[in-house]
């Protein structure tokens, strides 16, 4: 007798199979840890944490489960950005191991695994991912995961997969439901180019069923509130490039990788069992191309391709010179992941960041920076209002950044002892949540992105508009945000809850050009 129970052998068993995958997990699990408290909100983390203090099975945008793991941080450890951002954490984690176990299942060795899990972890599809917390993060582990069940349900035939399939797009659709476009369309590739024995079995409607209960909460919300994700999305599509979507699919992966997960989708594409994999790539990329999709739509279909590669890579490895091609292939994993962690993650130091291209080719890192000087110059416009006057104001934001930002910072730039004025925004689901109340006549305005500069609706109902301020970050990074005009708007000329309609939109941060 060892002492060991069958199950701590099994353990055991695993952990000495798929150690490897799981000190890569752990590696890119420390580094975005570490990496976590570095430069500060993305604009997209403040409207995700708002969303989860207006707790709701849906939002115009989004799906409810991002919002409730940002609230459950928000009580467990208030204004911490690891604790924000840990569920993407663990996510990129999830991810690199599971890409790694798709390998397995497409016949993959265990250095095609490895290979897999490794170029999974150098590229910026899982980094920058894996950075921020938003509903793109959670839909990549989520469609791994997918991909995962389907992979080992074609190879093993156990059609009991489908259920459990079925549970995890179910949960995946309360984080996002573009996740159902990808299902759908790798389930109409299996249809199309097998194996379809694998579809006859009770256990596939199980598998669905399974899906649209759990799913169904977010969907009655959406109906009951005019499907304002689909006018979501027609915004989105009208306000994107095909040309834009074509060369991010260089960056997703990255450019010294692009031959590696090429190389993975042709794999995919000569073997029946996985060929339906590389035909739903190639028709959710159509598809986006089609309806100007955006990029980051595309990131779900990039596991089994990212898995394929591996198992290629392993594969031209042993085909001679062993060590040669050892060698090769891990430095280019090897400065892929360098070149991918300095352009998705906040690696420098902020005061030099404005002297390199990593903001021009990354607009994200961008978005992490200079929302405390947003905070500090609406305080300091508000410190300089009468007494009077200050009790009379709010503050209107033009899109939930802005908005998210000077809430978070404001009171703690401002010099009164009077309560902070409250932040509005008619912006995404900001716009749900209502009109400041009638007693507040003044409003200090942030402008717009646009041409326009000011926001159309203070232009018509302000019978005083002046531009008091404009914010600058303190590093000089030309971000969306940096040089936006602050205004006064004093003497409404209407009632908030007649102008709101004109000021609630869905769509991009920016106004679009008239």
């Amino acid at each position: 007798m060892d002492g060991f129970t069958e199950s701590d052998r099994l353990l055991h068993r695993c952990f000495r199979e798929f150690w490897p995958l799981l000190m890569l997990a752990g590696t890119v699990f420390g580094v975005l840890t570490a990496c976590s408290g570095r430069y500060g909100f993305h604009r997209d983390e403040f409207y995700i944490r708002e969303s989860g203090r207006h707790l709701a099975w849906g939002y115009p945008d989004h799906p409810p489960l991002s919002p409730l793991l940002a609230r459950l941080a928000d009580e467990l450890a208030p204004d911490s950005l690891m604790a924000l951002r840990l569920p993407a954490t663990l996510a990129a984690a999830v991810t690199i191991v599971l890409v790694g176990l798709t390998a397995k299942e497409f016949g993959g060795d265990r250095r095609a695994q490895f290979f897999a899990s490794a170029i999974a972890a150098s590229s910026v599809l899982v980094l920058a991912s894996g950075h921020v917390l938003s509903t793109a993060t959670l839909d990549v582990a989520f469609g791994t995961a997918l991909v995962f069940l389907v992979a080992r349900l074609v190879r093993t035939g156990d059609r009991r997969l489908w259920a459990v399939a079925g549970v995890v797009l179910g949960v995946g659709l309360l984080n996002r439901v573009f996740l159902a476009v990808y299902a759908v369309i790798v389930f109409a590739a299996v249809v199309a180019v097998g194996p379809r024995d694998r579809l006859r079995s009770w256990w596939l409607p199980i598998g669905v069923g399974l899906a649209a209960a759990i799913a169904a909460p977010t969907v009655v919300w959406q109906a009951r509130n005019g499907w304002p994700q689909w006018q979501m999305a027609t915004e989105i599509s009208a306000d994107n490039s095909r040309w834009e979507l074509m060369v991010y699919q260089l960056v997703i992966v990255g450019p010294l990788l692009l031959p590696v997960w090429v190389a993975g989708l042709w794999w995919l594409l000569k073997r029946p069992a996985t060929r339906s994999f590389g035909v739903a790539f190639l028709a959710l990329l159509g598809l986006l191309l089609i309806t100007s999709g955006q990029q980051h739509y595309l990131f779900a279909a990039y596991p089994p391709l990212l898995a394929a590669a591996g198992v290629a890579a392993s594969q031209w490895i042993g085909g001679g010179a062993r060590r040669l091609r050892v060698l090769v292939a891990g430095t280019v994993v090897a400065v892929s992941a360098a070149i991918a962690a300095v352009f998705s993650l906040p690696i420098l130091p902020v005061s030099v960041l404005a002297d390199t291209p990593v903001v021009g080719v990354n607009g994200e890192v961008g978005e992490q920076i200079g929302w405390p000087e947003m905070g500090r110059t609406v305080a300091e416009v508000v410190d300089r209002l009468p007494a009077g006057l200050r009790a009379e104001t709010v503050v209107m934001a033009d899109n939930y950044g802005q908005a998210g930002a000077i809430a978070e910072f404001g009171p703690g730039f401002y010099g009164q002892t009077t309560p902070f004025p409250p932040v509005y925004s008619g912006h995404q689901a900001y716009g749900w949540w209502g009109p400041p109340p009638e007693r507040y006549t003044t409003a200090v305005v942030m402008g717009t992105d646009a041409p326009s500069i000011v926001p159309p609706w203070a232009e018509q109902a302000c019978g005083r508009l002046t531009e008091v301020a404009v914010v600058h970050n303190d590093y000089g990074i030309e971000n969306q945000e940096n040089g936006t005009r602050v205004f006064l708007c004093q003497d409404l000329t209407t009632s908030w809850a007649d102008l709101w309609p004109s000021i609630r939109r869905i769509g991009p941060a920016d106004l679009p050009e008239p």
